[in-house]
């Protein structure tokens, strides 16, 4: 039988609301910047410990992703994934909208795969703009906040590393640095550990949000886009964690980015 969780076929009020300049992105120095220390990633990559995010966005903030391009060519995408699979795909402003299905549910049914949805503002009486998430791997928790315009969802799963291991992946959409402030208030020391942010951030603030990550929250950040966009994508990962590179893909119509993260430093 078709595992299929469609959270995103439910009223929004019943949504589980708990709610790298370049292809080679440098990695922030995490705790200690300007040190030499235990926590500096080594250059050589370990690709059994690396996994894998799609992130579907035009990095505009153009409306509705879906609404001029057909939800087929994301599901062919999926399906024609083999080796080292996304653990997780992810679809900026694919917005849920009351009274209609959204396009995830056929994706989710076709390529047999959970799919969630996290929104990025006050659940709305028509349209709730957010980022939907679809995954191959059972998600063990769902987890997040949404306080004082400040929204962020995450799965945590059990990526098939070099030995099995939770990491929590979140999405988000950053607006403010307050937005960040409030971020990390509620989620540092699971920043700290096992959670990994793979969000948009507004190109204007990207290097005050870069530098608040890196120097208040000693984590490690990684950005990708440029002044011609109105957003950037931004990776936020552990001292125990390195983004690897971001690279720009497109299927059919649908420009995607796909982040590579290692976890490198083992207990």
């Amino acid at each position: 039988m078709r595992r299929v969780l469609e959270i995103l076929a439910l009223l929004p009020t019943m949504f589980l609301l708990l709610s790298c300049e370049g292809n080679d992105p440098t990695p922030g120095p995490g705790p200690d910047p300007g040190k030499e220390d235990v926590l500096t990633p080594p250059e050589e990559v370990k690709s059994a410990n690396v996994f894998v995010v799609d992130m579907f966005s035009t990095l505009e903030d153009d409306g509705d992703f879906f609404a001029m391009r057909d939800v087929a060519s994301a599901t062919q995408h999926i399906a024609g994934q083999s080796g080292k699979r996304p653990l997780i795909y992810m679809f900026d402003r694919a917005d849920f909208k009351v009274g209609k299905s959204h396009p995830l549910n056929k994706l989710s049914y076709t390529a047999n795969i959970y799919q969630l949805f996290a929104q990025h503002e006050p659940t709305s009486a028509d349209v709730t703009k957010g980022t939907a998430m679809a995954t191959q791997y059972p998600v063990n928790l769902y987890d997040g906040l949404a306080e004082d315009g400040a929204y962020m969802s995450g799965l945590k799963i059990s990526a098939p590393l070099t030995t099995t291991t939770p990491v929590c992946i979140y999405t988000s959409r950053i607006s403010s640095l307050d937005q960040m402030k409030q971020i990390y208030d509620a989620k540092s020391m699971k920043l700290l550990n096992d959670g990994v942010i793979v969000a948009l951030v507004d190109n204007a603030i990207k290097a005050e949000v870069v530098k608040y990550v890196e120097q208040t929250m000693s984590l490690r950040a990684a950005t990708y886009g440029s002044g011609d966009t109105k957003l950037d994508l931004l990776v936020v990962v552990p001292p125990a964690y390195v983004c690897r590179s971001i690279e720009s893909g497109k299927t059919a119509n649908l420009p995607y980015y796909r982040v590579s993260i290692e976890k490198w430093l083992w207990e």
